[in-house]
């Protein structure tokens, strides 16, 4: 590079200011020293475009009285360098390190460093200066906690109540206290140790000059400052300066004011004494950055004599030699340790006349905002997000509902785990009772003596057709534990969770395991009662409760196999209802022996995944055969089969005596209506005997029913308020006899009475009051011995699991009922209703099965 005649060296002194970006490492500064007799107003012409938008001070020689007054005119609590700059949006530095030397050493009488008394005066004198101290204002205060420490800590205090409030399961309040906590404790903390400076007086143990002994109190430390020699001192001042403005730049790892500093510091200083004050300053801040190596950041422009711009560290180099050229400058210095002079002679520099220097400071302004933009992202950004992901985990829980989870368009779990269920879950009908079941649990919770019940069922069931009757059996078995719970009247109180499976039970696995964890963390849970249907979803929630070992108690479910876990009978399986193999056992017979039919064709649902229509259509397969009844290939209907007219077609190309239902209700009277009135079936009078499932739609359409004049219509009955004649009801069904619950689905309202009765009596045997509330072991060991002497009358029937590995109740009543037009009991009635009954005589119940 060859020597610039005059040239205009502002875009050059700019090029030096300007901060590299968040990447790039800082480099050291040269110290550019100007000659001749107009080197003032040479500096004053050169720094005129950069004074007012970045840190700066202005040194004239003779008006500091010492190197300390200089530093202190710099770096004092009213120094030149620690005044706001407008528009750089950014906090200026702050100088701790320097004005603890200054304060130490500008201690008047110091004693001597040895001294006990001396240092206990200082010690006095310390804590005097930390109550208050000079740079104590309120926008200092404002400063260092809440645009520096806050930044830090108010995130991570976000951070810990996102993290603790994932699981759902911890008491709501615990992320918050302790995200306050860590917030307030972090602010407080870095706070104080900055404002104090105690966040930086380790840096006097690393130092060279008057350094700080390991475990020297700082006190001590004072007293030999004040007591050590003018030259060290002075050193250590300046020394202290440099590194509290490599502070202010230093690149933290935490959100930290010094990332956004685009420009550096600007120190112009007027020397005219070579030996005086500013001369020696001058001397000293070189060193500082010679003697560590590490750049101060800060740019000094100097007017100086010719004697000083002779070389000192190393040779000074003209500055126009390089105009034009400062970024291969600093590339070809970025390893140098030492610090580097830079020389303006007498006519190296001359600004262009009239066109005045264009200085950016949208530019260097950029990187404050870029800044202040991360600092956004990540204060108000991760707050944001908090709230967001908070919300999203609200709906994801259905409102934040501990045990729930949405999936879907429905809540799954238990919706009323922590308080009573919200608005707007479910239909009408079934929010209403749940109302009624958590206003019940409050006097129950109140009590503080209470068991707990889950009733797990499809309360978010879809309505999809006219005679769809899953929705009004979940209304039937809500009634049913509302009623029982509302009535009892014993000092062990009662407490229903309502678990919503989903549609069709199709989240029953998920439910069950929100079950299981809402176990864990409530010991008043005893057991589980519902699991109303045989379908998929009700065979993986029993898996999940014998994991989890919890009491499982089935209602209507029927399905032979639904106790089975892997190829062993669940322990903690139960269940009030009949299987499938005994109602199609009693069913067989009736068709052999009473209908005298020797042909049968079976019609079932083709729903590949229906375990019910599927068991029991096996199951009518099995009983018939072993009847001596000739069965013909299976129809089926549906999603794997034909529509129920092809299905009629097809059943009654065999011309068979019975046509046995093992289907479900919903298509049970289009079943009828295409048999009324095919004419395929040829003439006479078609028998068809259905399974349990069609109770309901045949109460809401028993007069079309009866009506039919080719079609005779029989069907099985778990549980009916008519099976009860000529024997001593229950008060429960006494109250059905007489005129309760006429819309009710009888069997899912009995068994589930039945249900909650078998569980809550099993607990409140345990229970003895002033003890301990009963466990699920306790009421496991109960449920189990429920047999023989122990059996007991229910609503359904006598209540017997026998001494087998299977639970499936002994000898339960199950019936065969015709429909007419009015209501009428049962042609065959197998199993007692009371105890005390005279065994059945009828031959269809000689040894009738309680399972395969």
């Amino acid at each position: 590079m060859g020597h610039a005649v005059t040239a205009d060296l502002r875009g050059d002194l700019a090029a030096f200011l300007r901060r590299p970006w968040f990447w790039r490492r800082d480099q050291q500064l040269p110290v550019v020293l100007v000659t001749g007799d107009d080197g003032p107003s040479v500096v004053a012409e050169l720094t005129a475009p950069f004074v007012d938008h970045l840190p700066t001070a202005l040194v004239r020689d003779g008006e500091q009285g010492s190197v300390l007054a200089l530093v202190s005119a710099l770096a004092g609590p009213r120094g030149q360098l620690g005044r706001p700059v407008g528009g750089s949006f950014l906090p200026p530095p702050r100088f701790p390190l320097a004005q603890f030397v200054l304060w130490a050493a500008g201690q008047h009488h110091a004693p001597e460093p040895q001294s006990h008394e001396g240092y206990q005066d200082f010690r006095r004198r310390l804590r005097d200066r930390r109550r208050g101290p000079a740079d104590a204002s309120l926008r200092l205060v404002a400063d260092f906690f809440i645009g520096r420490a806050a930044l830090t800590w108010v995130p991570i205090g976000t951070i810990v109540v996102w993290l603790l409030a994932g699981p759902t399961d911890l008491v709501g309040v615990i992320p918050w206290v302790l995200g306050a906590l860590v917030t307030v404790l972090g602010i407080g903390g870095q706070g104080l140790a900055t404002i104090r400076g105690w966040f930086f007086y380790g840096w006097f143990r690393r130092q060279p000059v008057l350094r700080r002994n390991p475990w020297e109190r700082l006190a001590w430390y004072a007293l030999r400052l004040a007591n050590a020699g003018p030259e060290e001192i002075e050193r250590l001042a300046v020394n202290a300066m440099c590194e509290d403005l490599r502070q202010a730049y230093q690149k933290w790892r935490i959100p930290w004011p010094s990332w956004g500093r685009g420009l550096y510091c600007l120190l112009r200083l007027q020397i005219a004494d070579p030996h005086g004050v500013t001369a020696r300053f001058l001397r000293l801040l070189e060193d500082a950055a010679a003697l560590t190596g590490r750049p101060v950041p800060v740019v000094v422009v100097a007017s100086v004599p010719e004697e000083l711009a002779d070389p000192r560290p190393i040779a000074a180099t003209p500055l126009a030699d390089i105009t034009g050229h400062v970024a291969t400058w600093r590339r070809e210095h970025r390893g140098r340790r030492m610090p580097v002079r830079l020389v303006i002679g007498p006519g190296d520099h001359a600004a262009h006349p009239g066109v005045p220097h264009r200085f950016r400071p949208l530019a260097h302004q950029a990187r404050a905002w870029i800044y202040w933009a991360v600092v956004l992202a990540v204060l108000p950004g991760l707050i944001i997000g908090f709230v967001v992901v908070n919300l999203s985990d609200r709906a994801a829980h259905c409102g934040g509902l501990p045990y729930v989870d949405r999936v879907g368009g429905e809540c799954v779990g238990v919706v009323n785990a922590a308080e009573p269920a919200p608005d707007g879950l479910f239909a009408k009908p079934i929010a209403d009772l749940v109302r009624r079941i958590d206003a019940n649990n409050a006097y129950a919770v109140e009590s503080e003596q209470y068991v707990t019940l889950a009733l797990f069922g499809e309360y978010s069931v879809r309505q999809t057709a006219q005679d769809d009757t899953r929705f009004p059996s979940m209304v039937s078995e809500l009634t049913a534990a509302e009623e029982y719970q509302r009535t009892l009247q014993n000092p062990l109180r009662l407490r229903v969770l309502i678990v919503n499976a989903g549609d069709n039970f199709v989240h029953g696995g998920r439910a069950a395991d929100l079950v299981a964890r809402l176990a864990d963390d409530d010991p008043h849970l005893v057991g589980v009662v519902g699991l109303g249907r045989s379908v998929g979803g009700v065979e993986q929630a029993v898996d999940r409760f014998d994991a989890a070992k919890i009491p499982a108690m089935t209602t209507t479910a029927t399905a032979d196999d639904l106790g089975i876990v892997g190829d062993r009978p669940s322990p903690y399986f139960f269940r009030v209802g009949p299987t499938n193999f005994r109602e199609a056992t009693l069913s067989a017979r009736f068709a052999r022996r009473t209908l005298g039919a020797d042909t049968a064709v079976i019609v079932q649902d083709g729903t590949a995944d229906d375990t019910y229509t599927n068991n029991l259509a096996d199951d009518f397969a099995t009983a018939l055969t072993a009847e001596g009844v000739e069965v013909g290939a299976p129809v089926a209907y549906g999603a794997s089969g034909d529509g129920m007219s092809g299905a009629v077609a097809r059943a009654c190309d065999g011309g068979a005596d019975v046509f046995m239902y093992a289907g479900r209700a919903r298509e049970f009277v289009g079943f009828l209506k295409s048999l009324e009135g095919s004419s395929a079936c040829g003439a006479g009078v078609l028998k068809v005997v259905a399974g349990d499932d069609v109770i309901r739609v045949v109460a809401d359409h028993r007069a079309e029913i009866a009506a039919m004049t080719q079609t005779e219509v029989y069907h099985v009955a778990l549980a009916s308020r008519e099976m009860w004649v000529g024997v001593n009801p229950t008060g429960f069904v006494t109250s059905l006899r007489n005129g309760a619950h006429p819309d009710a689905a009888d069997d899912n309202l009995i068994l589930t009475y039945d249900a909650v009765d078998v569980v809550y009596r099993a607990a409140d045997r345990a229970y003895r009051p002033g003890d301990d509330l009963p466990s699920r072991g306790d009421v496991l060991y109960r449920l189990a011995r429920t047999s023989g002497p122990s059996a007991w009358n229910g609503s359904s029937g006598v209540i017997d699991f026998g001494h087998g590995e299977r639970h499936d109740p002994v000898n339960k009543a199950v019936g065969v009922m015709k429909v007419e037009e009015r209501p009428t009991p049962p042609l065959v009635r197998c199993g007692p209703l009371d105890a005390d009954e005279r065994p059945a005589r009828d031959p269809l119940c000689e040894k009738l099965p309680d399972a395969p």
